[in-house]
């Protein structure tokens, strides 16, 4: 049987996230050869936009070659970024040595004992009942690569706020024997099993956005086609880092607190897209934007990319105010575990509220 690396969703691109994108394609190619695999299957959005598949389409064949001619085979379906802004039809172009699939509605093939039967991105699928697919043959494994949603596992809203993929009944997984689904579109890594098949988004392998989707490990899946269903399991991308979000509350004086920025200093990996949001009811505008530029700059050679951003209020003398340092302090001591996430965002918002009734007082005073 076949031994399959399945990604989806990478988004090469020119620009700033050039290399950091290469970089996980790079450690995705050194997974195929540490784990000998017969196949690595690539689920649609390889490139983050027709242009970017223009500009980055020979150099990213070049880098696949070795692995091609080493004896894993690269199938590849486009996904709805691949003609964003550019050309619908990529059938006519030539990616070898990658075994690109980009004919609809579907093309079924079959390679060292397992079809593939591969569904490039459309914009609907309500005719798949009409397609005349041939029987899947007795004993063999059939693999599907398909681009597009499927609400069962992932029940929306659409992870993508551009081009939209179309959405995949659940009744296409049994109808055509597919024994693996090799999906792409959600960025979230998730997997069911649906009409005898085991369908799965290995989520994207890298960080595209600064967004919560984006959070957790990123990993590939790592297929076996013996047993039934298919084996399968994740293995980590070292490369790809992954997106973290913090809110840190602000002093009244506007000054970001040490012990928090260690504490999230200490989680940083070099690949990471970072968000931090600033909160707090302030009085001086001025130092907080400082304190923002500062923290920018301190945690900017940690990371890949920083964001530092601010939700703040800003109400005069609330610092020397003594009703606000002591509803601070005693805020203070209700103060939740760093690892209770759930109770931090209460934390924070009662924090936030109470200092903004002391503030509506002073207003109210003056």
């Amino acid at each position: 049987m076949a031994k399959i690396i399945h990604t989806a969703d990478l988004h090469l691109a020119t620009g700033d996230d050039k290399d950091y994108g290469l970089s996980v394609l790079g450690e995705i190619i050194g997974l195929c050869r540490t784990e000998r695999a017969d196949f690595l299957l690539i689920s649609g959005d390889l490139f983050d936009s027709f242009a970017d598949f223009e500009a980055l389409r020979r150099e990213v064949c070049a880098r696949l070659e070795p692995l091609v001619k080493a004896g894993c085979e690269v199938i590849y379906i486009p996904g709805n970024h691949e003609s964003l802004g550019g050309q619908p039809d990529l059938s006519k172009y030539d990616l070898k040595p990658l075994t690109f699939k980009a004919e609809l509605p579907f093309t079924l093939f079959e390679s060292k004992g397992v079809e593939f039967l591969c569904v490039p991105h459309a914009a609907a699928y309500d005719g798949y009942r009409d397609w005349r697919v041939d029987p899947k043959k007795p004993g063999a494994v059939r693999v599907a690569l398909v681009h597009a949603l499927n609400s069962t596992i992932f029940s929306g809203p659409d992870p993508e706020d551009q081009a939209r993929a179309g959405v995949m009944d659940d009744n296409f997984f049994q109808r055509f024997a597919v024994d693996y689904a090799a999906m792409g579109h959600v960025h979230a890594g998730r997997q069911m099993l649906l009409g005898g098949a085991l369908a799965c988004y290995p989520g994207s392998p890298r960080v595209w956005r600064a967004h919560p989707r984006e959070a957790g490990r990123k990993t590939v899946r790592l297929v076996d086609t013996a047993g039934s269903p298919v084996n399968i399991r994740a293995l980590e991308l070292v490369s790809a880092g992954q997106y973290r979000e913090y809110t840190l509350p602000l002093g009244p004086d506007g000054a970001v607190p040490e012990q928090p920025v260690s504490k999230l200093i200490l989680e940083l990996e070099k690949p990471d897209l970072v968000t931090v949001r600033l909160s707090g009811i302030v009085d001086d505008e001025k130092a907080v934007r400082a304190a923002a530029d500062g923290l920018r700059e301190r945690l900017a050679p940690m990371v890949r990319r920083v964001a530092v951003e601010l939700d703040t209020r800003v109400a005069a003398e609330i610092s020397g105010n003594a009703l606000a340092k002591a509803f601070l302090a005693e805020m203070e001591t209700i103060k939740p575990e760093a690892s209770d996430e759930r109770g931090g965002r209460r934390w924070l918002l009662a924090r936030h509220y109470g200092l903004d009734e002391i503030a509506g007082r002073l207003e109210d005073a003056r």
